[in-house]
């Protein structure tokens, strides 16, 4: 695995521990849903009817994901969604965009789980990091933290020094201007179009905790 992200954090495997699990947090292909995934049962008021429960929004529930960014706007969250940003972006901008998402940056008691693209071209990555607190591995995906894998949770850095790390880890790789590395990965040709690093960041689910940054690559054409 290019980045070195492996000596300052503990990376998990892909299956976590001991666990059969209907979706694993390490699989991602797949994207955690929003909302606050507590779900109690939906309180019929003196006013309703049947008709009107079922239609009533589960407002402590999950929300599905639809892919049209109006609808994709978290109903039980102010701060969300996906951003796009050059690699060289300076540490106060992307500390600022943290605080803008109302990213846990703090926090300590985190899985961390990389994945790297094997075509970059087809599948728009270079390497992927996600982020998943630990309340969210046993709220959202059914995980148990158990002596076998509380080391797997327990960072000694914070969300918010990861990120910065995982962008200086990829810069140190790829560089910040045309790089020979990523020289025709994402279809450029070496003269009209040329390759330089970049970056996407999304806030999977606010309240749970769920987070994912990845680098890529952007075109600079003439």
């Amino acid at each position: 695995m290019p980045t070195q992200l492996d000596k300052v954090v503990t990376v998990a495997p892909d299956v976590w521990p001991g666990e059969n699990l209907e979706v694993q947090p390490g699989n991602l292909s797949l994207y955690a849903p929003f909302g606050l995934g507590l779900g109690p049962p939906l309180v019929m008021m003196p006013w309703d009817n049947l008709d009107d429960l079922s239609k009533r929004g589960a407002y402590y529930g999950l929300e599905r994901r639809t892919g049209d960014p109006l609808f994709d706007a978290p109903m039980t969250g102010s701060s969300g969604g996906t951003v796009y940003f050059h690699g060289s972006s300076e540490k106060s901008d992307i500390d600022s965009l943290l605080r803008l998402l109302t990213v846990q940056v703090d926090k300590t008691d985190y899985a961390v789980f990389l994945c790297e693209a094997k075509d970059p071209g087809q599948e728009r990555f270079l390497t992927q990091m996600r982020l998943i607190s630990q309340f969210a591995l046993s709220s959202l995906f059914g995980a148990k933290i158990d002596a076998a894998c509380s080391h797997l949770t327990t960072q000694t850095v914070s969300i918010g020094d990861l990120i910065w790390k995982f962008i200086e880890d990829q810069r140190c790789e790829y560089g910040t201007g045309f790089s020979a590395r990523l020289s025709g990965l994402f279809g450029g040709d070496g003269d009209w179009a040329k390759e330089t690093l970049a970056f996407g960041f999304m806030v999977e689910n606010e309240y749970q905790g769920v987070y994912r940054l990845w680098s890529r690559a952007w075109l600079v054409t003439k």
